[in-house]
């Protein structure tokens, strides 16, 4: 329960002013109406220590996997006969998510206070997608809500998967990198300096590595220096972040990890995945087809392809084909055109898509393993070439130097 501060005029036009406990503002606005109140203004009165808490739980979210859980759960549940009202009170006891928690509780009030699940969860943008609102409302139509909470957990799951398997194969470069740039800082700022030392007493020529490599020691040695360019630094990568999280930006960036030599081709099986899976379990759902490619629009995950399908859902709208709009940019395959003219040709769209879900599946599989195999020798070729800089920097003097005696 929360602590709401309200103004209203009573059934003579007086002022009122007063403060309530309630698990929501819907439900002050209710109980005032009950009393014959206009109510005029609402808002929630929250201690410091609140405050700090709604705070922090801005930064909260809420994974994938405890959402699929959550999901395959109250399938069950419901499934099994238990009402959906009980069914959410007892999941919010026992989710795998602090902000999921939250979530649960407040739609558990609305539901409580005359919403129904789909009204509530839209409630929770931040936590339940477009996608995930969309199917559940089609199963309050249907009346099989069930079946599409099992088709939507399923779907998590897959996506789940997919995620973790582009996490995996970024796993070990990113690892190599750090060893790679943690190693050279270790002997430039510790141990080379020990060498540039003794290199000053000794009368002899420098060669050029050795040369460059004491000035790269000097420079991140000094702080007069360093300081200036790390905060640069990190004003540079606060903009960035922010420009790549504008709409041209996202673009931009949506571009660029399209067009990579060894980026673009896992980008584009990805986006491939995610939207076969997506538009082929939104209209098994029963979602129609124009509101089914608007919802798969923004869940692809890449800008530019999702700018396409919002351009195809403006042209289906005047009577055109998916497969006709499909096969006008070269970014959708050509299997995925194909396949998409059969299922309209039989009826069968959703099965299409769902079997080349599992295809391009198996294919982000194989260009992930490419692409860490090819990534590897790059790598570790890199880590050589800057360690063997080094070692030669190091070394080269001190052979000179006995050369000479």
């Amino acid at each position: 329960m929360a602590r709401f501060v309200y103004e209203a005029l009573d059934y003579k036009g007086r002022v009122v002013q007063g403060e309530v406990e309630a698990p929501t503002v819907d439900a002050v606005v209710a109980d005032l109406r009950k009393i014959r109140y206009t109510v005029t203004n609402v808002r929630e009165v929250r201690e410091p220590i609140a405050q700090v808490k709604a705070v922090l739980s801005r930064f909260e979210w809420v994974s994938i996997y405890a959402l699929a859980v959550f999901t395959r759960q109250l399938a069950v549940l419901l499934h099994a006969g238990i009402p959906l009202l009980r069914a959410i009170d007892g999941l919010r006891k026992q989710t795998l998510n602090p902000r999921l928690t939250r979530a649960i509780t407040e739609v558990h009030n609305d539901l409580k206070a005359g919403y129904s699940l789909s009204k509530a969860l839209a409630k929770q943008p931040d936590v339940f997608n477009p996608i995930y609102v969309s199917m559940i409302r089609a199963g309050e139509m249907s009346g099989a809500m069930d079946e599409l909470l099992n088709r939507l957990a399923a779907l998590l799951e897959r996506e789940f998967q997919l995620r973790k398997k582009v996490e995996a194969a970024l796993t070990y470069p990113i690892i190599v990198s750090i060893a790679c740039v943690s190693l050279c800082l270790f002997m430039v700022t510790y141990v080379f300096p020990t060498f540039v030392d003794l290199f000053k007493g000794i009368d002899v020529t420098m060669p050029a590595e050795t040369r460059a490599l004491i000035l790269i020691t000097k420079t991140l040695n000094d702080p007069t220096i360093m300081l200036p360019a790390l905060l640069g630094l990190g004003l540079m990568v606060v903009g960035l972040v922010h420009y790549f999280r504008a709409p041209i930006g996202r673009r931009q960036w949506s571009w660029l990890m399209l067009e990579l030599p060894l980026v673009g081709p896992v980008t584009k099986k990805v986006a491939m995945t995610r939207l076969c899976r997506t538009l082929g379990t939104l209209l098994v759902s029963g979602i129609p087809m124009m509101h089914a490619l608007q919802i798969t629009s923004h869940a692809v995950g890449n800008e530019v392809i999702s700018d396409l399908l919002d351009e195809i859902q403006t042209e289906m709208s005047a009577g055109m084909s998916l497969s006709g709009q499909l096969i006008q940019h070269k970014v959708f395959p050509p299997m995925l055109v194909h396949m998409a003219k059969v299922g309209e040709e039989t009826g069968n769209l959703h099965n299409m898509l769902h079997k080349l879900a599992d295809f391009y599946d198996t294919e982000v599989e194989y260009a992930l393993m490419t692409f860490t195999a090819l990534l590897e020798p790059v790598l570790i070729g890199t880590l050589g070439v800057v360690v063997g800089f080094v070692l030669i920097a190091v070394f080269k003097p001190i052979y000179g130097l006995m050369s000479v005696f």
